[in-house]
């Protein structure tokens, strides 16, 4: 998932760091796993982007080279300095290359922020980050419920700075069987926006266990039912660090279990760079993935926007030993994030506002 939110704090740190425009494309720093509600999850994030829960991150010195090397984008004001520039931004280390992060923001609005901080992948670290004042704006994922918990605000994004991020599963094409394929469309055809952030409250604000929450919701879509279509596959189930993709996870690897394929689980993987050589390899067969930011993260030059347009694009930008099935209706999008007393101060509704010169 490239899919997520920008959160802006009530406190800005005088740290100077060039912002990065580099390709949607690029590898980003690897994460460790966030410590998200699954048992494989580890305590802390690395210096990745956004996961839920531990306050504090260690940046890995890569990312923190990447960071500290960056060379400053252009600034959108004529003249003086912009709201933007006196603000730090917390998202994954990858915001620092794909099309549609630091680039993007500097691109389609003008916006340059005066620092930027690698988090964990939109989970408990981001939150942390800006709830303590850490960083003043964050990339968040649109359902995480961590938002309305804390008053965040959510930014507009008029100028669709982020892409389409439909949810859909990724699969090596050698163990897309038809009975794979069957089982894993069936979960996308119940998926919807609100139906994946209520079963978000239930992770990340209730607590509960990951695992408990997709065999319950199977059983409330009817996709508990014992069978054979998958009997035969033996898949590796893997996911990237954040709740929801764990989540999603989860309900793959029940729904192939019910159809009686044998299942293993790689949760709380990292970030792209670190599980599409997985998937590529064949050490991981399926992975819940988002159009919007898979498409960037494999094509540097992806332009496409709309759902339609994203999963066409996807099709002929993924290597070749690896397929995406239909997509869902849930979607989960990027959305730059502040707090409410930051959207107060500076009088902030749109992602635009922030190229307005700081008074």
């Amino acid at each position: 998932m490239n899919r997520k939110v920008l959160l802006i704090g009530a406190t800005g740190i005088t740290l100077a760091l060039g912002l990065v425009g580099c390709s949607s494309s690029k590898k980003t720093a690897s994460t460790t796993p966030s410590s998200a509600p699954p048992a494989a999850a580890s305590a802390a994030a690395s210096s990745a982007a956004p996961a839920p829960s531990s306050a504090a991150a260690s940046v890995p010195a890569a990312s923190s080279a990447a960071a500290s090397s960056a060379a400053p984008a252009p600034s959108s004001a004529a003249s003086g300095p912009t709201i933007a520039s006196q603000l730090i931004l917390g998202a994954p280390p990858e915001f620092q290359t794909r099309v549609d992060g630091i680039a993007g923001l500097a691109k389609n609005y003008g916006v340059t922020f005066k620092s930027f901080k690698p988090l964990d992948e939109a989970g408990p670290v981001t939150i942390a980050a800006l709830k303590n004042g850490q960083v003043d704006a964050a990339d968040i994922f649109s359902t995480d419920p961590s938002i309305a918990a804390n008053n965040f605000v959510v930014l507009a994004d008029p100028k669709s700075n982020f892409a389409a991020q439909n949810i859909l599963p990724l699969v090596n094409k050698a163990k897309a069987t038809d009975g794979v394929k069957s089982t894993l469309n069936a979960i996308s055809a119940k998926l919807t926006t609100s139906g994946v952030t209520a079963l978000l409250v239930q992770v990340i604000t209730n607590k509960q266990d990951p695992d408990a929450v997709a065999k319950s919701w199977l059983t409330s879509q009817g996709l508990d039912t014992k069978g054979t279509a998958a009997s035969g596959s033996k898949l590796v189930v893997g996911s990237a660090n954040f709740p929801e993709n764990v989540l999603l996870a989860e309900i793959y690897a029940e729904a192939l279990k019910d159809q009686g394929a044998t299942i293993s689980t790689k949760l709380n993987i990292g970030s792209r760079e670190k599980y599409l050589p997985g998937l590529e390899d064949g050490s991981i067969d399926v992975l819940p993935e988002y159009n919007g930011g898979l498409l960037q993260f494999v094509d540097k030059t992806a332009t496409a926007v709309s759902p339609t347009d994203v999963f066409s694009a996807l099709q002929t930008a993924l290597p070749s030993s690896l397929i995406v099935l239909p997509q869902s209706a849930a979607q989960d999008s990027d959305a730059i994030v502040v707090t409410k007393a930051t959207a107060a101060k500076y009088n902030l509704t749109s992602i635009a506002d922030l190229a307005k010169p700081a008074s």
